[in-house]
């Protein structure tokens, strides 16, 4: 896949010039976040919290809760997997 001279040159450009991103870039390299649980332990007092409460306010709570993190999972889902997301069909 690399027959092109000029493909090979601009390789070397870029190892010499950014080697981390060049390991990134042929898939040598993988950035690893650190994730913790420990938003799983402050969310403990919320929802004990959220039993003091009336019924529909605390129903009320936990959906607006889900309605904001539900995007923000689906995006630190697509961070973490270690290989290329699929192209869109549109």
């Amino acid at each position: 896949m690399d027959d092109d001279v000029v493909l090979r040159s601009l390789g070397a450009d870029l190892e010499r010039d950014d080697p981390r991103l060049a390991a990134l870039l042929s898939g040598k390299g993988r950035p690893r976040l650190h994730r913790s649980h420990a938003w799983a332990w402050l969310l403990l007092p919320l929802l004990g919290g959220l039993l003091l409460l009336p019924l529909t306010v605390a129903v009320g709570i936990l959906v607006i809760l889900l309605a904001v993190a539900g995007p923000l999972v689906g995006c630190w889902a697509a961070l973490g997997s270690g290989e290329p997301g699929l192209p869109h069909a549109g």
